[in-house]
């Protein structure tokens, strides 16, 4: 029996065709949402500790990268805002 958690119309009941040509259910499995970046609305390449189940583990400052708006906005993202500030200078 599921836990109680898992009874959510989200995570139901799915038929699941097993190599052996059997019909089995299977619960949904949910994964985290990879970020986002706020700009280019492209997927985030986050850190190790971020992904999946290790993210209740590690601490907030080790699922963000390190630097500006790091873990909001993408590399390529503020770097493309980094030189139109300074030609604008």
């Amino acid at each position: 029996m599921p836990r109680p958690s898992q009874l959510t119309r989200g995570r139901a009941n799915r038929a699941v065709k097993t190599p052996g040509g059997r019909l089995v259910i299977h619960r949904q499995k949910f994964y985290r949402i990879p970020g986002t970046c706020a700009i280019t609305g492209k997927k985030m390449m986050l850190p190790r500790e971020a992904k999946h189940g290790r993210s209740s583990k590690a601490s907030r400052s080790a699922k963000r990268p390190n630097r500006p708006y790091g873990g909001k906005v993408s590399s390529k993202a503020v770097r493309r805002g980094i030189i139109k500030q300074t030609r604008e200078a």
